[in-house]
């Protein structure tokens, strides 16, 4: 064999075995890379723990056991002031993405080259994988309340008392509270699945006003328009509904923008609270009912208010007119559907003023009476239309016939408007229709007697002859 082919067949042989050894190299390599194409590769861990090695149920599997338990042992600590209170994560119904972390603990490293693969395999690596913490926002804000609650000032409103013409102030108290959203947030922000992470979160308390305080009373500087009504003393249920529906509305402070509710200020008009039966409007009829007389007082209010320049948000008339007030100038009410409201329209607070005056229902509206530029309001009325009451006649069997009697006065009815007069120094100014109200009629109701009275027989000679027995017994006429 010559000297050249032997070379070659040397070459040949030595490019085969490094081929061999080259491709079982590279076998042994990809045995070993296939060996870990459905595991993590090592050192990937999610929170200090080792997910390498594990297939992907097996990584759920320990994330769920082992990540919650040490999530749910953290704590966040949130200062406030000189107080600390804390968080416990259990506390807020910790979950974790575990498909999502795994998912992308078992895809590093697989798109990389073989070579790369093997180096991970035998020598680790150090990454960590993140994952995303869920948790009951509902219940982050239930703590921040209670942090509130324990850590609040609570703000007292200034106060104002009227003593005749005599006013008298107590200042405000400043509260102290936290911002409830910024605490939400701040605790949101430091939420973190690592259990080595220590969280805290600090706030401050914040001053705030209440929401009256003595600047806003101090506007109130007069009577701006006052109002009366009279009633009678005989009814002493009446007085005490009077007395006691007066008595709820006087102190009632209306800041800028509040509506006032006789019903709900006065309350339910029931025994339990002291209310007494007297005489009340049901229909077309008066019936006994407990509370009767309140809407004398609702009217009155009625009218001291809107002589104040404040008009009425609901306001009805009564079915029948009354003897209190004119037709078209009074307010009734009833609870559950009939209701007199206004709106403090001004831009200071008003505080209303009532009592019993003797025979009198007598209300003021305090305010900033400079406001009212010298003006001064009267509600009036105008009857438009009256309508004539008719009689019923109801027979009685008890009543001798011929007898008759008048049980129920009979009232006329009539459309009335009411108008608000504007006067600037004395002259008027304006004239203003409020409302235009209809007032039915009640009949006047009259018992007939249909009882028939006995003629006495003409008696006979012997019939009329006295006899002390017959006079003794003779039945009495």
């Amino acid at each position: 064999m010559s000297k050249n082919k032997r070379l070659i067949i040397i070459i040949s042989t030595i490019i085969v075995l490094i081929a061999g050894i080259t491709f079982g190299y590279f076998m042994n390599v990809k045995n070993k890379v296939d060996s870990w194409a459905d595991k993590i590769y090592p050192g990937v861990q999610a929170y200090g723990i080792d997910l390498g090695g594990k297939t992907k149920e097996e990584a759920v599997n320990i994330l769920n056991d082992q990540l919650i338990s040490l999530i749910g042992n953290k704590i966040i600590t949130v200062t406030v002031g000189d107080k600390t209170f804390e968080l416990k994560y259990s506390d807020i119904s910790p979950s974790v993405s575990a498909d999502e972390t795994v998912e992308e603990a078992f895809n590093y490293g697989k798109d990389n080259k073989m070579l790369e693969k093997k180096k991970i395999i035998e020598n680790g690596v150090d990454y960590k994988v993140d994952t995303v913490l869920s948790y009951d926002e509902e219940k982050v804000k239930e703590f921040a309340n209670s942090v509130n609650d324990q850590v609040k000032v609570d703000a007292v409103d200034a106060k104002i008392s009227v003593n005749g013409s005599n006013v008298s102030i107590t200042p405000e108290v400043t509260g102290k509270h936290i911002d409830i959203d910024d605490l939400c947030n701040k605790i949101k922000d430091s939420i973190d699945p690592d259990p080595e992470k220590v969280e805290t979160v600090t706030i401050d308390l914040q001053d705030y006003s209440p929401r009256v305080t003595s600047a806003d009373l101090n506007k109130i500087t007069g009577v701006m328009s006052s109002y009366s009504s009279t009633f009678g003393t005989s009814d002493t249920g009446r007085v005490e509904n009077l007395r006691i529906a007066t008595g709820y509305i006087n102190g009632t402070l209306l800041m800028p923008g509040d509506e006032f509710s006789y019903n709900n200020t006065i309350g339910p008009t029931t025994p339990e609270r002291g209310y007494k039966e007297a005489n009340t409007y049901v229909g077309s009829k008066i019936v006994p009912g407990y509370g009767g007389g309140v809407c004398q007082v609702s009217s009155t209010l009625y009218r001291a208010v809107i002589q104040a320049n404040i008009r009425s948000t609901e306001r009805r008339n009564h079915s029948m007119t009354v003897g209190y007030a004119k037709p078209g100038l009074d307010a009734t009410v009833a609870a559950g559907y009939i209701d007199y409201k206004f709106v403090n329209t001004y831009d200071f607070p008003i505080y209303i003023q009532g009592y019993l005056s003797g025979n009198q229902v007598v209300f003021n509206v305090w305010g900033n009476k400079e406001a009212m530029g010298g003006k001064t309001y009267e509600l009036v009325n105008e009857i438009l239309e009256t309508y004539t009451y008719g009689t019923e006649e109801v027979q009685d069997p008890t009543l001798p016939e011929g007898t008759r009697v008048v049980t129920s006065s009979g009232a006329n009815g009539c459309k009335a408007s009411g108008y608000l007069i504007t006067y600037e120094n004395g002259v008027q100014v304006n004239k203003e229709l409020i409302s235009t109200d209809v007032y039915s009629t009640r009949n006047e109701v009259v018992s007939v007697g249909t009882k028939k009275v006995e003629t006495p027989a003409t008696p006979t000679q012997e019939e009329t002859t006295p006899t002390e027995n017959a006079t003794e017994e003779a039945p009495a006429a």
